[in-house]
């Protein structure tokens, strides 16, 4: 596809197949979200031919408000700065069409970075990030620094992005934080780059609203984080979720309900309605997850409702 098919889009999807180099420390079974994902964006569109647009629990049909054309994968070169400059380029053709980029990778970097520093070019004013992810990726060091053979993208994204022209720590939200793959400077990183000691929610948080009203905690969690902002930005690790959701990916216990992360996408959606929607990126995602896929395309979806409530006016019924 050219950039003149883009015409009328609403959503544009984009698959940024870029595979890292498989860390030490992800060898055998801990490295299904490395192994592969240069696959991934082929066959998720295969796992999502079976759905529709319509969500009868909240009676709105996402494609008959919204279009939704596939753009295809961007190509990943032996450069990895060439890779960037090419999402880049395919992100900003989708934005200039007037259409929400919905990007899904691929490893960390090219499928976050990468998009993000797009979307916030062509940003007016600030950038929020909601960052649903079980792991901080906010270790030290600067991109000139990595070893090409061994970019640390997957440690090193969420900080790196917190020094992008519009993105605004201040409105940076990481929602699911939790285990012991995250080391004691973690929060302490985040609040250097100038994060809110609030926006980093980790379990605790989490359960504490289980035992009250989750879909209200969660619907004032995303209004703080972006009021004010000129665009938001979704970003979701898969990882995020609790290990036994899925039945064919997890990677850490106490994590997210589906439903849950879910529910959130949906009050991004709504909150930040269709001019402020920045895009919805997914990263990470192993090739060969089926059920992993569609949960995933379920918080899409429930994304993208939230927008469509947003035009519409529609409240989803929550008792």
């Amino acid at each position: 596809r050219s950039a003149d098919d883009l015409a009328n889009a609403d959503i544009v999807f984009l698959g940024v197949p870029w595979q890292a180099p498989v860390p030490d420390s992800r060898i055998g079974a801990a490295g299904s979200n490395y192994f592969g994902t240069n696959l991934t964006p082929s066959t998720f569109r295969t796992n999502s031919v079976k759905y529709g647009g319509y969500l009868p629990e909240l009676d709105i049909d996402v494609f008959e408000r919204l279009r939704l054309v596939d753009y295809g994968d961007v190509e990943i070169s032996n450069d990895h700065a060439t890779t960037f400059d090419t999402t880049g380029k395919r992100v900003t053709e989708i934005i200039n069409a007037g259409a929400i980029p919905f990007t899904l990778g691929g490893n960390s970097g090219p499928s976050t970075y990468g998009v993000l520093k797009a979307v916030a070019a062509a940003a007016q004013g600030p950038v929020a990030v909601i960052n649903f992810d079980a792991h901080h990726d906010n270790l030290t060091g600067e991109i000139d620094e990595d070893d090409p053979r061994l970019p640390r993208w997957g440690s090193t994204w969420a900080r790196r992005i917190l020094d992008l022209p519009n993105v605004d720590p201040s409105r940076y939200t990481h929602i699911g934080l939790r285990g012991p793959r995250n080391d004691r400077d973690v929060i302490q990183r985040f609040l250097d780059k100038g994060v809110q000691r609030d926006n980093i929610i980790t379990y605790w948080q989490i359960a504490r609203a289980r035992r009250q009203n989750y879909e209200e905690w969660i619907a004032s969690v995303v209004g703080a984080s972006i009021d004010g902002a000129d665009r938001v930005w979704l970003a979701v690790d898969p990882d995020v979720l609790d290990i036994g959701e899925s039945g064919d990916f997890g990677d850490e216990p106490l994590g997210l309900s589906v439903a849950e992360v879910c529910w959130g996408a949906y009050e991004v959606g709504k909150a930040a309605g269709r001019d402020r929607f920045g895009g919805i990126a997914f990263m990470a995602m192993p090739f060969d997850a089926m059920r992993l896929h569609w949960c995933m395309l379920y918080v899409f979806l429930y994304a993208m409702a939230g927008v469509v409530a947003s035009i519409e006016g529609n409240a989803a019924i929550t008792e």
